[in-house]
């Protein structure tokens, strides 16, 4: 019996939907560590409520004095708009039609096709984990690559660190987010236009600070690069907030950071003082002391780091750090008090202390296929081609701001 589109359908949500869904949500350090919130999602936003401030009922007195007077328990409630994240599959009608009698030869295509999809949104999702928040336009945007330092010329393009001043580099991980291939956009920081759309990158120097593309056209000094198309010019940002976002300072899920010190994450560290163990128990007493009085029990930082921490320790005449198992088969170090974790996207210059039980991935949708037209493969309009598109509706939110602490340090040294 030839193939159908049934059958293709079938393949896709019952031997690939399942394992698919559960490999993305695994598929980093982070999100296997953090609550999974599906109850604070409501229609597009995810909205919950923190403690914000005590009351001042408090208070000694003496005989027949007046008692405090009657006060309340602050909260605030923080509201963020779900993400949408998408991968779309394509096979031609050829490919289709072909193997249409060979039921193995089509799944062999699949299969190809699948696990492709699964690299591609894992790697995604993880770089946008380490997001930060620029300004443009006058709002908050995330998912910045990297800002353009200086006029590009002749298709090579001199990348400044996010936020900073050109005369900081990226860190050694933002070269991690380009590949060869890739579409990027060039977006003005002022206005939100993109300057220069789908710039196809053809060569990464992560020595010479560069990104070569194959026209880099009207792309001009202090542009941001995004990822082509997750910046919108009216509707603005499209990615997950990001760890360095989320544990700053900045404005945040409608509340104003600066007149509600809960809403500030922690910091401890330089960019000239190399990491230790004394710097990561200063992150996770500046919690205990500083800020909710939480005792954070998990860091997140780079492999190199990682290799940095141990070389230190087996220079003190020590055993290094013992390993420790996490989830789904996540290996990191016990050091300072803290399950240690690496990932690659990671920035080298940082260290992100966490309370576990206080970040939340908020789930809207988990990752399905698309069948709003009551199939998962679509005919693709002009094309001899079917598609499907794999969606999620998530975002990575802070219940409390100052659970949590980034530690900043120089970059290893061997």
């Amino acid at each position: 019996m030839a193939q159908s589109l049934a059958n293709y359908d079938a393949a896709l949500k019952n031997v690939y939907g399942p394992g698919l869904r559960n490999a993305l949500n695994n598929s980093n350090p982070v999100l296997t560590q953090v609550v999974r919130d599906t109850e604070n999602v409501s229609g597009r936003k995810c909205i919950w409520s923190t403690h914000s401030g005590r009351s001042t009922s408090t208070g000694a007195r003496k005989e027949l004095k007046a008692l405090p007077t009657a006060d309340r328990q602050r909260f605030l409630a923080p509201e963020e708009d779900l993400t949408y994240q998408y991968h779309t599959i394509k096979v031609s009608g050829q490919a289709k039609h072909l193997t249409q009698n060979a039921a193995g030869a089509f799944g062999k295509a699949l299969d190809r096709e699948m696990k492709g999809a699964e690299r591609d949104i894992k790697v995604d999702l993880a770089r946008q984990m380490f997001n930060q928040k620029v300004t443009i336009n006058s709002a908050l945007a995330a998912g910045a690559l990297a800002r353009i330092d200086g006029a590009p010329g002749a298709n090579v393009i001199t990348l400044q660190e996010v936020g900073q001043s050109s005369s900081v580099r990226p860190d050694p991980a933002t070269y991690r987010y380009f590949f060869v291939g890739m579409l990027i956009d060039a977006v003005d920081s002022s206005t939100g236009a993109i300057t220069e759309a789908a710039m196809e990158i053809t060569a990464i120097d992560p020595v010479n600070h560069t990104i070569t593309v194959d026209d880099d056209g009207s792309a001009a000094n202090d542009n941001y690069i995004f990822r082509q198309g997750n910046y919108d010019a009216t509707d603005g940002e499209a990615e997950i907030n990001g760890l360095p976002f989320l544990l700053g300072t900045q404005n945040y899920a409608t509340i104003t950071a600066a007149s509600n010190p809960v809403w500030n994450g922690l910091s401890v560290g330089s960019s000239t003082e190399g990491i230790s163990e004394n710097l990561l128990e200063s992150g996770i007493e500046a919690v205990q002391v500083d800020g909710n009085g939480d005792s954070p029990g998990l860091g997140i930082t780079s492999y190199k780091q990682g290799r940095k921490l141990a070389s230190i320790v087996q220079q003190q005449k020590r055993y290094a750090p013992p390993s420790t198992k996490q989830t789904v088969g996540w290996t990191g170090v016990e050091v300072a008090g803290l399950d240690l974790l690496f990932d690659r996207f990671a920035p080298e210059r940082k260290t992100f202390i966490i309370e576990r039980e206080e970040l939340a991935w908020f789930v809207g949708l988990d990752w399905d296929w698309d069948t709003d037209d009551g199939k998962i493969l679509s005919k693709v309009p002009g094309f001899d081609a079917i598609e499907a598109q794999y969606k999620a509706y998530v975002q990575l939110n802070t219940y409390n701001r100052n659970s949590h602490c980034t530690v900043t340090h120089a970059e290893p040294v061997f």
